[in-house]
């Protein structure tokens, strides 16, 4: 990497930056919701990675390139954005009020420069060049976007000496990384940020807490295999800020004149919420625009999307509750099958009350789900394609990986290992910076 970044950009220092594949054990499209306390249990991969080199410029340039050879090289002027943070505009207003950009890896890195200096102004004088390496695959579920979004955050702060936490940097990544079109909540980027080898960290999205909750390493491992890209065309873009809407501004309309979630109706309208909920229709124009426009006849699910929500929330309790209770080696076995069985619940929510899995997905899960050491398995991140998660015994690994490629990968033509669409993770730390 050294040596491609002094051919791009030139002999001088670097600074390097890592941040881990965010794996989700459970918690999730929770993190956006409004009308309940929520939370994840998130942990950052120890052995999958995106690496940053960067290095300041003083010409206002922003310079992009990747080891990937499938994302071909970029740059933009910081004069480009500038108006953003002179405007009047909230972030918000700025972001969903206007054309989504055409699809390029860049706006993760637009979004993160864009939010900087929407934030500090003209404090964001330096740009910086940068060369990337990942080993999380693109649109996997496994937040290579977000681990992007996170560390050109980190980046344009860096060279413009500007100091920041771990914790303000993860929430100011979660709403740069609106600039893409879709309002997610900060569950990746605060696990990217925040965390901690050895552990799981218990996200409370209700007070901003992250607790470190211990999560055995030995003899356990954490696989994921990516199925197909989670598809972010603007239909599926649409179908995730409808999740977003209802969780974050229709269900807790609703629920004030029902008196609780069995009472909720299967779906509404948004016409029928302008009608009944004027104040949340007008909240639900401003912040989700084209959702608006385009789904105003459609029927949105609500009672479903609500007992998702609260399964989850009871789901990472219990999780918490039995991590905890581990307290010599002996009950870690009995613990974490247990978990397995939560994390296969989640997926059968997910699947049947989020409906985020895919056909491809499910295949994958029943092919994961036929080994009998597998302790649990489910559809990880955003959905619409990407990852499943799999919990299984360390000396079982390599008989699951076979199984997978033969009765999966294999029959598609592919090589699940060798195009880097598996990944093995035991708990490691988050955001850091490497030395050489």
């Amino acid at each position: 990497m050294l040596r491609r970044f002094r051919q791009l950009y030139g002999d001088g220092g670097v600074t390097i930056l890592r941040a881990p594949a965010r794996i989700n054990i459970l918690g999730e499209h929770v993190d956006y919701v409004s009308y309940l306390p929520t939370a994840s249990l998130p942990f950052g991969s120890r052995e999958h990675e995106m690496v940053m080199l960067f290095r300041a410029n003083d010409g206002g340039e922003m310079r992009g390139a990747s080891m990937n050879e499938r994302f071909a090289p970029f740059e933009f002027a910081l004069s480009e954005r500038v108006a953003v943070g002179s405007s009047g505009q909230s972030w918000e207003e700025f972001v969903f009020n206007r054309p989504l950009p055409a699809p390029h890896w860049c706006n993760y890195v637009k979004g993160a420069v864009c939010f900087a200096q929407w934030k500090y102004g003209a404090r964001i004088a330096r740009g910086f060049d940068f060369l990337i390496n990942s080993t999380i695959p693109a649109n996997s579920g496994a937040s290579s976007s977000s681990a992007l979004v996170v560390l050109a955050g980190a980046a344009i702060r860096q060279v413009n000496q500007i100091e920041y936490e771990l914790s303000d940097l993860a929430r100011d990544s979660s709403q740069a990384e609106w600039f893409l079109g879709t309002r997610g909540g900060a569950l990746d980027h605060t696990a990217i940020c925040l965390a901690k080898q050895g552990h799981a960290i218990h996200l409370s999205y209700a007070d901003n807490r992250a607790d470190p909750v211990p999560l055995p390493l030995e003899p356990f491992r954490w696989v994921t295999f990516f199925s197909h890209p989670a598809d972010k065309g603007r239909e599926v873009m649409l179908a995730y800020n409808e999740r977003a809407a209802v969780s974050r501004l229709l269900v807790p309309a609703v629920l004030e004149t029902v008196g609780g979630t069995d009472a909720l109706p299967q779906a509404v309208t948004l016409a029928e919420v302008a009608r009944l909920y004027p104040a949340a229709f007008t909240e639900c124009q401003r912040a989700f625009p084209a959702l608006v426009v385009e789904r105003s006849s459609r029927p949105l699910k609500l009672r479903d999307r609500a007992l998702h929500h609260a399964g989850e929330v009871k789901r990472v309790a219990h999780a918490v509750a039995l991590l905890r209770g581990i307290q010599k080696k002996s009950q870690a076995e009995t613990a974490m099958r247990m978990l397995g069985q939560l994390i296969t619940e989640s997926h059968v929510s997910l699947r049947d009350l989020y409906e985020v899995s895919t056909p491809a997905i499910e295949q994958l899960v029943e092919v994961i789900r036929t080994d009998d050491q597998v302790y649990g398995a489910r559809v990880m991140g955003g959905g619409f394609g990407g990852n499943v998660l799999a919990l299984t015994h360390a000396k079982n690994v390599t008989r699951l990986l076979d199984r997978v490629q033969r009765e999966f990968y294999q029959p598609q033509g592919r090589d699940g290992v060798r195009e880097g669409a598996v990944m093995i993770s035991t708990p490691g730390d988050g955001l850091s910076a490497v030395e050489i």
